[in-house]
């Protein structure tokens, strides 16, 4: 058999609701010189009758018992073939085209390592999200918070083999973001401004069932990578404050005021920290997301 030019890998637990829509979007790309290598982390599910009922060549299974989605990534980086390999999850589409504009972006650009894209929301909240597209934004960005989506990505896999970098358990639930800072230090990250994921949001996903180890894990590798390189961290207090304050209580007037107060200090340290049009930009879109979030409590009350 060839080897493919890149490997598609999904990780998979319970995932029979939904892989194989997913897996049907992916193998309906235009580029076509891919593998999909699904690794099964001990289903208990019809996760694997819906696999065997793909009948397409370039579909590769890898079964193991359950290890958890740090574990099923390491597999899947571990069994890969292809010279790069583009993340996907099991319960989302993979827009038509993703493929084929990763792969031109890293033919153009030798040294880019990483390349995401722009992802959409849908289901139970909805709405595009942008990424930062230069390397420079991102590098702003991963100061805050993680500059990839992670299931957008294409990454060079002769870095991964050169470096031996794998996703990081004691980061479970942030694992994507301790992985970029880690690989920026051997070459260049980016995204595309095109949509290359489809991101269903629902209640039994992993940023739902484990929001307080995420977040704990974010505001680690945050910190530890602030002062990896040379930039004075933000507080964890701070830098919860500005990505996911609450909306306080009270008045309408009373509360806007109070969230604008809380969430101001927060932004203004960033920016005066790693000055830039992505730190204003990522900063000033934490203050609407605020604002927004304060008016929708006052207009469900």
């Amino acid at each position: 058999m060839n080897t493919p030019l890149v490997t598609v890998l999904v990780p998979a637990y319970n995932a029979a609701s939904y892989l194989r829509e997913s897996i049907d979007t992916i193998l309906a790309q235009d580029f076509r010189d891919f593998e999909l290598l699904v690794v099964d982390d001990g289903s208990t599910d019809d996760t694997p009758a819906v696999l065997a009922s793909v009948d397409d060549p370039r579909l590769r299974v890898v079964r193991q018992d359950n290890t958890g989605l740090v574990g099923a990534l390491n597999r899947g980086l571990d069994e890969a073939r292809g010279e790069f390999v583009a993340r996907m999850d099991a319960d989302d589409p993979m827009p038509a085209g993703r493929l084929s504009a990763q792969m031109r972006a890293m033919h153009d650009d030798p040294g880019l390592i990483v390349c995401g894209t722009a992802y959409e929301l849908f289901g139970a909240i909805t709405g595009r999200v942008r990424m930062p597209l230069s390397d420079n934004a991102c590098r702003q960005r991963m100061l805050m918070g993680s500059p990839h989506c992670g299931a957008s990505v294409m990454i060079r896999s002769s870095v991964l083999d050169r470096t031996g970098l794998r996703f990081r358990p004691e980061f479970a639930h942030a694992e994507d973001y301790r992985m970029w800072t880690e690989l920026s230090e051997h070459g260049r990250l980016g995204n595309l401004p095109m949509v290359g994921y489809l991101y269903r949001i629902h209640e039994s996903q992993v940023s739902s069932l484990h929001s307080d180890e995420q977040r704990q894990a974010h505001l680690r590798i945050a910190r530890e990578h602030a002062l990896a390189v040379g930039v004075r961290p933000l507080s964890d207090e701070a830098l919860t404050a500005l990505l996911w304050s609450p909306a306080p209580s009270g008045p309408r007037p009373v509360a806007l005021a109070r969230a604008l107060t809380n969430i101001a200090g927060p932004a203004a340290a960033a920016i005066v920290r790693r000055p830039g049009v992505e730190t204003v930009r990522f900063t000033g879109r934490k203050v609407v997301e605020t604002v927004a979030r304060v008016r929708s409590a006052h207009d469900t009350a």
